[in-house]
């Protein structure tokens, strides 16, 4: 039983990353940052959720947007949005913070 369930999972995940990107979808969002104080707790705050606002932007392609069709399909999208908003969000901070 859990085998079945173990290779759809891997076999969806493999298929999913071509989805994102696509024509229509953002790509890059820009994130204004002029106005912070990045020395301050307030303002390394309000950059982590704006550069969290931007990553939301991104990590939620068109064919996410469509109504699921099951609970499965609620929960998996949910889960594959909040997997995205985290790298994405961590991945620019890292940067930002790098160079």
């Amino acid at each position: 039983m859990i085998r079945p369930l173990l290779a759809a999972m891997l076999f969806t995940l493999f298929a999913t990353p071509p989805a994102f990107g696509a024509d229509g979808d953002p790509k890059q969002v820009v994130v204004p940052i002029r106005d912070l104080d990045l020395n301050s707790a307030a303002g390394q705050a309000e950059l982590k959720a704006r550069v969290a606002d931007a990553a939301s932007t991104l990590c939620q392609p068109a064919w996410m947007t469509k109504s699921p069709d099951s609970e499965f399909a609620v929960r998996y999208n949910r889960e594959i949005y909040r997997g995205c908003v985290g790298r994405v969000t961590n991945r620019a901070l890292t940067r930002l913070h790098a160079g």
